[in-house]
């Protein structure tokens, strides 16, 4: 009986030697065309080339701002009056026009006399920037091919406009939606939406062109809505919109220091900069940032004519 039993053990044990080996010869299963590879591809970049902001329009649930008043005329008709409620720019040539259209401002253009170095693989800190903090001394080209730092306009109250080239909203800020002004590179502006300048006017009572305020354009993003602007492409942007840097209307060129998600969230955005160079209000699509017309405008005003 134990004969048998190891008999039987031994015949098992062979068995199992005969199916591994079997196993170990048999070829592989022929990969079909539609059989994934175990490898996945690279994904594509998911990423939009149009950076949508719908989220504007919603920043302006309320009355429209004031249309522009006739300053000429109420000169005319009390001079004192007037001239202690309009803007020193009041009677200057808008934005929105071709820059042939424009005369000079009688303002003072800003350059610094030690320009700092564009040092594009320096580390970038202090971005995004924080409300209350001292504002990143940035250091860019700009439109001229210069070097401009944030820091050359201490002193002054400087209006930063974070812009994507691919964003519709930026396009109507800068005055896209004039019939004057026409499309960059095709795209629609966003409907709906006037140009910063006329904002502006109408809930901070001032023009761009004020003397005490810095209007800088800080172009992110190019053409694709992915990478950074290119120099040509954004030179393009502030020729057509008519950024004139001899009038302190700066467009500073990014690099790829600033290509994040959390730097997208903040295009089309407004950054509010005193005098002392420290961030005091900021608006984009975060809904915990500051809302443009009701909160970021009037402080500009109170800047500006008061000095806090």
């Amino acid at each position: 009986m134990t004969v048998l039993i190891r008999a039987r053990a031994l015949l098992c044990i062979a068995l199992l030697f005969v199916l591994v080996a079997c196993e170990r010869a048999a070829p592989p299963d022929p990969v079909s065309p539609d059989t994934p590879s175990a490898t996945p591809a690279a994904p594509s970049d998911p990423t939009p080339a149009i950076i949508d902001a719908e989220w504007v329009a919603s920043k302006f649930q309320s009355p429209p701002p004031p249309g522009p008043r006739d300053w000429l005329r109420e000169v005319e008709k009390d001079p004192i009056a007037a001239l202690k409620q309009m803007d020193p720019a009041a009677l200057q040539p808008k934005k929105g026009r071709s820059a042939t259209e424009r005369s000079p401002p009688p303002v003072e253009t800003i350059r610094s006399k030690n320009p700092q170095n564009y040092e594009p693989t320096r580390p970038l800190r202090g971005w995004p920037p924080t409300v209350g903090q001292f504002y990143p001394d940035l250091a860019l080209k700009d439109q001229t091919g210069q070097v401009t730092a944030i820091s050359d306009f201490r002193g002054k109250v400087i209006l930063v406009e974070v812009v994507g080239l691919t964003c519709p909203a930026c396009h109507a800020f800068a005055g896209g939606n004039e019939p004057e002004v026409g499309r960059f590179r095709g795209i629609e502006p966003q409907r709906g939406l006037g140009s910063i300048e006329s904002y502006t006017q109408g809930y901070a009572k001032l023009s761009l062109d004020h003397p005490e305020i810095i209007f800088v354009q800080l172009v992110l993003y190019g053409m694709d809505g992915r990478a950074p602007a290119s120099e040509e492409d954004a030179r393009a942007w502030a020729r057509h919109f008519g950024m004139a840097r001899d009038r302190n209307q700066v467009v500073l060129i990014g690099d790829q220091r600033f290509i994040s998600a959390e730097t997208r969230k903040l295009i089309p955005g407004f950054h509010l900069i005193d005098q002392n160079g420290i961030l005091r209000a900021m608006s984009s699509n975060d809904p915990r940032h500051d809302r443009l017309h009701d909160t970021l405008l009037p402080k500009l005003a109170s800047l500006v004519k008061d000095g806090r």
